[in-house]
C-alpha cells in the first residue's frame, strides 16, 4: 500500500508539474504597460523600452525610450493596425512622434497579415512570405520569466523566424531573429503599471 500511494503522489506531482508549465500567459495590454526589448543591430545590442500611453479601436501609441538617451513616440493608427504589410525599421530620431505610411507598423504587425496567417498557414511581411509552424522544441518564448502565448513563423528556408503574441487585436512582434534588414529584437519582459 506504501508503495502505491507512493506512485500515486508521484505521478500527480508529475502531472501538476507539466500541466503548469503548460499555462502560457497572455499579457493585458493597456495604458502603462511597458514592452522591455532588446534590439541587436548590426552586432551592436542595446535596450529599448516601449511605454503604451494609448490603445483602442483607433490605434496604439508607444513612447519610446533608448537608454542612449533617446526618447520619443511611435504611432501606430488603426489604418497602420488593419493594412499593414511591413515593418518600419528607421532609426529613431530624438524627440520625434513617428506617423506612419498607412502600409507600416512598429514593434507590432496587421491584424490582416496575423488573420492572414492563422486562415492560410502563410501570409507576407516585410515583402517575405511567413508560414505558421508549431515552436521549434527549445523555442518557447519567455518573458519575464514565464511562458508567453505566441504564434510562430518563419520563412521558407527557415533564416527568419517571427514569434508573434497571441493577440488579435494588438499582435505585438515578440522576437524577431534573421531579419534581413539586421536588426533583430526580443521582448524580454512585459509589465502593466
Amino acid at each position: 500500500m506504501k508503495y502505491f500511494t507512493l506512485i500515486l503522489a508521484l505521478f500527480f506531482g508529475v502531472f501538476f508539474t507539466q500541466a503548469q508549465q503548460a499555462v502560457k500567459i497572455k499579457p493585458e495590454l493597456k495604458t502603462g504597460t511597458i514592452i522591455e526589448y532588446e534590439l541587436d543591430a548590426q552586432g551592436q545590442t542595446l535596450p529599448m523600452f516601449l511605454k503604451i500611453v494609448s490603445i483602442g479601436e483607433d490605434g496604439i501609441v508607444f513612447e519610446y525610450d533608448l537608454t542612449n538617451g533617446m526618447a520619443g513616440k511611435f504611432i501606430n493608427s488603426k489604418l497602420n493596425l488593419e493594412k499593414g504589410n511591413s515593418l518600419n525599421w528607421d532609426q529613431p530620431v530624438p524627440g520625434e512622434e513617428r506617423k506612419l505610411a498607412d502600409n507600416q507598423t512598429i514593434a507590432m504587425l496587421s491584424r490582416t497579415f496575423l488573420k492572414e496567417l492563422l486562415l492560410n498557414k502563410k501570409s507576407t511581411y516585410d515583402g517575405i512570405e511567413l508560414t505558421l509552424k508549431d515552436q521549434p522544441k527549445g523555442s518557447e518564448f519567455l518573458a519575464g520569466g514565464k511562458e508567453v502565448d505566441v504564434i510562430y513563423a518563419e520563412s521558407g528556408d527557415g533564416s527568419t523566424r517571427y514569434w508573434i503574441l497571441n493577440n488579435a487585436d494588438f499582435p505585438i512582434l515578440m522576437k524577431i531573429e534573421g531579419n534581413p534588414t539586421g536588426i533583430n529584437l526580443i521582448c524580454k519582459d512585459i509589465k502593466n503599471q
